[in-house]
C-alpha cells in the first residue's frame, strides 16, 4: 500500500478516536464509519499502527473486536492517557 494513503487512513482512525473522546472503540464502528476506505485498507492501517508503530492494540472481549490506543497512541491522538489500560501490547512475533 502507498505510504501516503496509509498515513491518511491512520490519521482518519486517530480522528475517530478524537471525535469519540475515547481511547477505545469497537472495530465495527470504524468499519461502519466510512465508505471512503475499504475494510481491507483499514485493517492494513490497524496492523501498521499495532505491529510497527505500537500505537494501537486490537483484541477480542466477549465476542467484540476492540481497538485501544496505547499511551503513546493516545498522546498521538491528542487524548489523555487511559487510567488503566484494558490490554497491553504483546511483543512482535519473531521472524525466526
Amino acid at each position: 500500500m502507498d505510504k501516503q494513503r496509509l498515513a491518511r487512513i491512520e490519521e482518519y482512525v486517530f480522528g475517530l478516536f478524537r471525535a469519540a473522546g475515547t481511547t477505545r472503540l469497537l472495530a465495527r464502528e470504524v468499519f461502519e464509519s466510512t465508505d471512503g476506505y475499504a475494510n481491507a485498507d483499514l485493517v492494513r492501517a490497524f496492523e501498521d499502527l499495532e505491529k510497527k508503530r505500537r500505537l494501537l492494540v486490537r483484541y477480542t472481549d466477549e465476542g467484540n473486536d476492540w481497538l485501544q490506543l496505547t499511551p503513546e497512541g493516545a498522546a498521538r491522538a491528542g487524548l489523555d492517557e487511559p487510567e488503566s489500560p484494558a490490554v497491553f501490547p504483546h511483543p512482535p512475533k519473531s521472524s525466526t
